[in-house]
């Protein structure tokens, strides 16, 4: 394929681009722009926007889809075996669970391998790119448990990336940046494509806006295998036409179909399928989904990646047999909506090409007057899509879901042939509808768990409907534990906790906050506020994971002990103190010591509420404010914002930095 003799048809977008048979198409898009324009073959239009084609994104766990085409290279060299084990590989990766030796390369790219998910320590980083997220991972994995078997079902896994950043660097004995400026950029003549180590102060980086107000500084990904690839959306775009048929540049046909088949899902011993394949995920090696029914109901193969890091998103989505290449990069947003938008764009030229595409729509229902008494042993508490939840069939006329998350919220379904169909207005007074977003839910039952599945059409991008299918929830099994056990968390309810543990340009200090809560008596604690997870009492001062959902439901869990200081420890290297141990900050308070991923944490006192303060500080050092609702209000990191601060009533302020610092304060 000769790319360099076509005629250019431009589309402009913010930070969009688009490549058609070859035919390079650099547009734009971000989230302060949402001007289209299409420009017929031939014609160049271009639309002035904040953002340029050279703009540069971290285009998140599309990144993803990078580090597997490197290990395939290898695959393809003979230097890597796809079902060998990793530590034929990575001699030091060692869990404190012995299934891990049975983990293989194949399983870290279909996240099939049954690790936990996400080490976050130092992974995003504000102007800033001095962490080494391999050894952070290798470093957690050590005390980590596997939540299944390897190979059982497949969950997202972020470190399972990581590790194969980490078996590129340890079998082709170069640094994983090294290696993609060689094997990937070079051989597809991209200009722009780096990690955070080669991108740093770049000045074609995109801005961020992270509280969708202040500039900050750049975020910079330290995970480059899952999460920390920079590029611009057209050099993204071109190396997703890497993937076309016939393009070998980066790797064989045979590597490519390998990555673009759906992986197995795995038998009992009778050899039937112990879950419904066709709500568990749909991904091959790498790819988030190498299956999407619109484009499958139109005979098109379809490869798509999303990404999403604290402040970037991009979407690549490929038609291989069609040679349609098309990535949308923004600065805020969510990597859903940019999917939609490549949907959107690719379906126009497959219109062009003759294919009609039909987007999926939610199928005609029948509401029932009643529920049948055979659910009622559904009742219940869940954890559902990561959040706990109360379900109930109130005179068996409809299922009550109670969300229990940050804040209580409550969903209505009716019964139907199909399912559970989620619907609005006033279920009591008969005046009701099915949700324009239809949302469908079942109860299964299957290796002797009751689990939820999902089904999903949404309008919510009002561009191309989203569709999802998934197994979503699992009840929760009687946890009986010790008087003194409950009475531990008891105590411990309703107590609010804070991020000490991260560098002074972790990206987490913006959603410090957590929260522990006891569901009633049931023996499982809620945590509320990073990522909301329902966890079952261990004993005094630990919780344990415990769910065995079959999908991405079950991505990112943790475990958590409380050590004997009273500051709670997750299984993905947090640690977080109760904030109502914090000293007060005074006028009195005139400077702060410094310990390196130690931050000192106040609440500010009722002397100090509206005033303002004024700060002398190291380079390596930050502070936030935050209200009492424990949203930011002042960062060390927001450009051109100053050292002098507000400080609100009943809020909290933080210091952090490196060891051996002071911060001065005058008023």
């Amino acid at each position: 394929m000769n790319n360099m003799n076509i005629k250019n048809r431009i589309i402009t977008i913010g930070m969009c681009s688009l490549m058609i048979a070859g035919i390079s198409c650099a547009t734009g898009l971000d989230d302060r722009s949402s001007e289209v324009v299409y420009a017929a073959e031939g014609e160049v239009q271009e639309v002035a926007t904040e953002g340029d084609a050279d703009q540069i994104y971290c285009i998140g766990s599309v990144s993803k889809v990078y580090v597997t085409t490197a290990v395939m290279q290898l695959v393809e060299q003979g230097k890597v075996d796809l079902d060998a084990p990793v530590t034929d590989y990575i001699d030091d990766f060692k869990m404190a669970d012995e299934r891990y030796k049975d983990i293989t390369v194949r399983m870290l790219m279909n996240h099939t391998s049954g690790i936990f998910g996400s080490s976050l320590k130092n992974s995003d980083l504000y102007g800033d790119n001095s962490s080494v997220s391999t050894e952070n991972t290798l470093k957690n994995l050590e005390n980590q448990r596997l939540k299944a078997n390897p190979g059982e079902y497949a969950a997202y896994c972020n470190d399972g990336f990581t590790l194969l950043e980490l078996l590129v660097e340890r079998v082709s004995g170069m640094s994983y940046t090294d290696y993609v400026e060689k094997n990937i950029a070079g051989k597809i003549g991209a200009e722009n494509i780096y990690t955070a180590k080669n991108v740093f102060g770049n000045p074609a980086l995109a801005d961020i806006f992270p509280d969708s107000n202040n500039r900050y500084e750049t975020e910079y990904s330290m995970d480059f295998g899952s999460g920390g690839i920079y590029s611009t959306a057209l050099d993204t775009c071109e190396f997703g036409s890497t993937f076309f048929k016939g393009d070998n540049r980066l790797l064989s046909e045979g590597s490519k179909n390998e990555m673009a088949t759906l992986w197995s899902s795995t038998t009992d011993a009778s050899g039937n399928l112990k879950y419904d394949p066709d709500y568990m995920d749909q991904n091959g090696l790498g790819w988030d989904m190498v299956d999407i029914p619109m484009y499958e109901e139109a005979g098109v193969k379809a490869l798509y990646k999303g990404g999403d890091n604290t402040d970037y998103h991009a979407g690549l989505l490929v038609l291989p047999d069609e040679e349609v290449s098309v990535c949308v990069t923004t600065s805020g947003g969510s990597s859903g909506y940019n999917m939609a938008m490549a949907e959107a764009l690719a379906n126009i030229v497959l219109e062009e090409q003759g294919i009609e595409v039909e987007e999926t729509t939610a199928p005609e229902v029948e509401l029932k007057e009643t529920v049948p008494d055979s659910y009622k042993k559904y009742e219940g508490y869940y954890s559902l899509d990561g959040t706990p939840a109360e379900i109930t069939f109130p005179d068996m006329k409809y299922a009550l879901v109670k969300m229990l998350g940050a804040g209580t919220s409550d969903e209505y379904y009716m019964y139907t042939d199909n399912g559970f169909v989620r619907v609005t207005g006033d279920i009591e007074a008969g005046e009701f509808r099915v949700d324009p977003d239809y949302f469908c839910i079942n109860f299964v039952e299957a290796e002797g768990h009751v689990y939820i599945t999902e089904e999903s059409v949404s309008k919510q991008s009002g561009l191309v409907n989203g569709c999802n299918r998934t197994y979503s929830g699992e009840k929760l099994e009687p946890n009986p534990v010790s008087e003194e056990a409950i009475k531990a968390w008891q105590e411990r309810d309703g107590m609010k906790y804070a991020v000490e543990s991260e560098k002074y340009s972790s990206a987490i200090y913006q959603t410090p906050f957590t929260e522990i809560r006891v569901l009633e008596d049931s023996g499982y604690v809620i945590d509320s506020g990073m990522a909301s997870r329902i966890l079952k009492i261990v004993d005094e001062n630990h919780l344990e994971a415990f769910t065995t959902i079959p999908s991405s439901g079950n991505r990112d869990i943790f475990d958590i002990y409380v050590d004997d200081a009273g500051v709670a420890h997750s299984s993905p290297d947090l640690a977080v103190v109760p904030v109502t141990d914090n000293e007060s900050f005074t006028a009195d308070v005139k400077e702060v010591s410094l310990t390196t991923e130690k931050a000192v944490w106040f609440n500010i006192d009722d002397s100090m509420a509206n005033k303002n303060i004024s700060l002398e500080r190291p380079d390596n050092s930050a502070v936030y404010v935050y209200d009492k609702f424990g949203k930011v209000k002042y960062s060390t990191h927001m450009i051109e914002y100053g050292n002098v601060i507000h400080l609100p009533k009943d809020g909290y302020i933080m210091f952090v930095g490196e060891t051996g610092d002071t911060i001065n304060i005058s008023e």
